[in-house]
C-alpha cells in the first residue's frame, strides 16, 4: 500500500504537480492501493483532475485510489521552512492516522509529497517504532534551499531542522526525492552524504491540460509571458526593464504579460508597462491557462541561487503548452536544452535575453518556431506520467529493497 500525505499545502497550491506525481506512482504500481491524505480544499482540486480520477478505485476497483481528508495544523501554515515543535504534534497525528488505515502487517510506502523538517522527524520516528515493513520517501521542493541558509542556535530546533534531517545517519528506508537531475547534482556538490540518500523523479506534466493546448503559431503582436509569481528570484525586475525598453522602441508589435500574481504589497505602478492588468489576487487555474495559451514565448529570467536547488513549475508549464522559452543559463535550464535540443533560447545574461528577443521580433521565423515547438512536444512526451513510471519503479526497487514487490 502507498500512503501519499500532503502535510503542507492547501487549495490549488502544488495541486497540478501532486496530481501528476500520483498518476506516475499509479502507473508504476497498478496493483497497489494508493490512499491520498490532504486538506479538504486540496483534495477537491485533486478530485477535479479527470486525469487523476481515471485511476480511482473508490467504486471497488483493484487499481484503487482513494482520498482522505486531514486537518492541517494552522501554525506556520504554508511556511515549511520554519521549524515548529508545536506543529510536530499535528504531523505525528496525521502520520499515525494514515498508517492506521492500512491492514496490519501490510508493507507500506509513506510518501510525504511535500514536507517540513518536523514531518520528516515524525516519519523517521514512526519508521523506527513500527513493526510492519515501512519505507518513507520525502519530496523536496524549494524548501531544499533552507538546508544551506540561516540556522537557529536553539539546540532543540537545530536537531529537527532540514540540515540535521538530511545529514543524519537515518534509517536506510528513509530517502529523499527531488524533481530534476540538476538539483541532485548541485546537492552532491554541497552535501555529498545527503545526495547519497536522494533520488530523482522529474516533475511530470499535467495530462488533463493536454486537450486544451492550442497549436502555437507566430504572429504579430508577438506575445511574451512571464510565467509564475512575480518574484525577484524569477527575475521580475529584469522582465519589467526589458518590457519598458521594447515597448518604447517597438510599440504594439510586441506585448508583455504576467501569467501569475504579484506579491502582496508590491507597487502596482511598476507593472503599468504590461499589456494586461497585474494583480496580487490569486489567479484561478483556468485564467492562468487562458493567458498561457495566448503567448508565443515563456520568458524566464531566473536568478542564480534559489533555482539551483528548486524545480520550476513555469518550465513545466512551458513544456506542457509547447511554448518555446527564453531563459537564463541555470543548471535546470541547461539540462533541458542538453536533453531536448532547440526548445527556445538559453542566454548567459540579460543582454543575451534582449538579443534573443530582438532576433525573434526581427525575423518572425515561422519554420524555426515550429521546430522549437516540435522539440518541446518531444520533451513533453518524456515527462508523461506513464513515461516516468519505470523510473519510479527502479527508485523503489533499488532504494527500498523492493518494498512494493507483489507478495
Amino acid at each position: 500500500m502507498i500512503l501519499v500525505i500532503e502535510p503542507t499545502w492547501t487549495g490549488t497550491l502544488h495541486a497540478p504537480g501532486n496530481s501528476a506525481t500520483i498518476q506516475t506512482i499509479s502507473d508504476a504500481f497498478p496493483d497497489q492501493q494508493i490512499r491520498v491524505f490532504a486538506d479538504p480544499s486540496h483534495l477537491r482540486e485533486l478530485q477535479n483532475d479527470t486525469a487523476l480520477t481515471r485511476v480511482s478505485g473508490e467504486m471497488g476497483g483493484v487499481r484503487g485510489l482513494s482520498f482522505h481528508p486531514i486537518t492541517l495544523g494552522q501554525i506556520y501554515l504554508h511556511r515549511p521552512h520554519i521549524v515548529s515543535v508545536r506543529r510536530l504534534a499535528s504531523e505525528v497525528r496525521i502520520l499515525r492516522t494514515a498508517l492506521r488505515t492500512a491492514p496490519p502487517h501490510e508493507p507500506c510506502l509513506i510518501l510525504l509529497i511535500s514536507a517540513t523538517s518536523t514531518a520528516i522527524f515524525a516519519a523517521a520516528m514512526l519508521l523506527r517504532l513500527s513493526r510492519r515493513p515501512i519505507g518513507v520517501q520525502v519530496g523536496l521542493h524549494g524548501d531544499l534551499n533552507s538546508m544551506f541558509g540561516w540556522r537557529s542556535r536553539n539546540p532543540l530546533i537545530r536537531a529537527m531542522d532540514l540540515p540535521s534531517m538530511m545529514r543524519a545517519r537515518g534509517h536506510r528506508r528513509l530517502r529523499f526525492l527531488v524533481l530534476e537531475d540538476a538539483i541532485r547534482q548541485e546537492l552532491a556538490r554541497l552535501a555529498p552524504e545527503a545526495a547519497k540518500r536522494t533520488d530523482v523523479l522529474p516533475l511530470p506534466i499535467n495530462v488533463a491540460e493536454l486537450p486544451l493546448v492550442p497549436e502555437p503559431r507566430l504572429a504579430r503582436p508577438l506575445r511574451i509571458g512571464f510565467v509564475g509569481q512575480a518574484t525577484e528570484a524569477k527575475g521580475i525586475s529584469t522582465f519589467l526593464d526589458i518590457a519598458r525598453d521594447f515597448k518604447a522602441r517597438c510599440g504594439d508589435a510586441i506585448e508583455f504579460h504576467l501569467i501569475g500574481r504579484i506579491p502582496p504589497g508590491a507597487e502596482l505602478n511598476r507593472f503599468a508597462v504590461l499589456d494586461s492588468p497585474a494583480s496580487a489576487e490569486h489567479l484561478p487555474r483556468q485564467d492562468f491557462l487562458d493567458r498561457l495559451a495566448r503567448i508565443h514565448f515563456a520568458f524566464l529570467p531566473f536568478q542564480p541561487g534559489y533555482y539551483n536547488l528548486s524545480a520550476s513549475g513555469a518550465l513545466l508549464d512551458a513544456m506542457t503548452w509547447t511554448r518555446p522559452i527564453i531563459a537564463t543559463r541555470l543548471p535546470i535550464v541547461a539540462d533541458l536544452f542538453a536533453r531536448h535540443g532547440d526548445i527556445g533560447y538559453i542566454c548567459n545574461d540579460v543582454d543575451g535575453m534582449r538579443g534573443a528577443l530582438q532576433q525573434v521580433l526581427s525575423g518572425m521565423d515561422q519554420d524555426h518556431y515550429q521546430r522549437q515547438v516540435s522539440a518541446l512536444r518531444e520533451a513533453r512526451e518524456s515527462r508523461m506520467p506513464a513515461a516516468l513510471a519505470k523510473r519510479y519503479q527502479a527508485i523503489i526497487r533499488d532504494g527500498f529493497d523492493n518494498l512494493l514487490a507483489p507478495r
